[in-house]
Parts: C-alpha cells; sequence; structure tokens
C-alpha cells in the first residue's frame, strides 16, 4: 500500500471556511438548508460539555477529510458518564475508498484515549459499514 498523499492533523479554527465546504460537498446543506459557521461553532467550540476533539486530512492544496467528536454528558440522578459522539464525518468524494475514514477515525480515538466512557453515534447508510468493520456493532435505533 502506498504511502497517504495527505496528513492527519488537529482541526483549527482557521480550518472553518474549508471545513464547512467539505461538509456540504459531501453531506449537502444540513437540515437547516445550509452550514453556517454560526452553528458548527455553536456544536464544535461552544458546546457545554466541551469543545469537540477534531481532525483533518490535509494534502497542503485543501482538506479531504473531516473526523470530528461531539462532546456529551449523560446523566442519571447523582451519576454522570462523558461521552464522545462521532459526527461530521466527511471524505471528498475524490478520495473516497482509500482509507481516509479508516485514518481519521483510529487517529481520532487514539487522540483522545480514555477522555470518556463511551463512544457513540447515528450513522448514516454510507458510514455504517465503516463503523462496523472497526469492530462497533448496531445496539438499535432511535426515532428522531
Amino acid at each position: 500500500m502506498s504511502e497517504p498523499d495527505y496528513t492527519v492533523r488537529a482541526y483549527r479554527p482557521d480550518d472553518r471556511e474549508a471545513v464547512l465546504a467539505l461538509l456540504e460537498r459531501c453531506l449537502g446543506p444540513g437540515p437547516a438548508g445550509q452550514r453556517t459557521a454560526d452553528f458548527f461553532d455553536w456544536k464544535h467550540a461552544r458546546n457545554p460539555f466541551g469543545p469537540s476533539p477534531a481532525l483533518v486530512a490535509d494534502t497542503g492544496e485543501g482538506l479531504i477529510g473531516l473526523r470530528a467528536l461531539m462532546r456529551w454528558r449523560f446523566a442519571a440522578g447523582q451519576r454522570t458518564v462523558e461521552a464522545l459522539r462521532a459526527v461530521d464525518t466527511a471524505t471528498d468524494p475524490a478520495h473516497q475508498g482509500k482509507g481516509v475514514f479508516r485514518r481519521l477515525t483510529l487517529a481520532a480515538l487514539e487522540k483522545v484515549g480514555d477522555d470518556a466512557a463511551l463512544v457513540f453515534n447515528t450513522p448514516n447508510a454510507d458510514s455504517l459499514p465503516g463503523y462496523l468493520k472497526f469492530g462497533w456493532r448496531e445496539v438499535g435505533r432511535v426515532g428522531v
């Protein structure tokens, strides 16, 4: 297998516009009809549970992938559980099938280590097979 033609690195605030364009290319305009900087910042920088650990795949000429883990906190009575939700997964269509998703996800999980007791997600049909290959399992469906 040849060396990838990109670098995995931490997301930086100055990546935001390129990330929004990548998300739009890969996932469409989003539930509100557009992907705004304010919503992205609210979700990933101003989250009351803490900023999202996020990585990008950078070719030096542009971003081709994003992996973000949004912080969550579940509470039951006096007990709380710190969790991370895999969200905003995107691989540029021209680079799909080349291991970008896998490399970003494994690097993100390594980066967060034991930072949370639980990592979960609500994958779409495109990303579910990738998660199942990691050994993740489907435990049920949640209606929204």
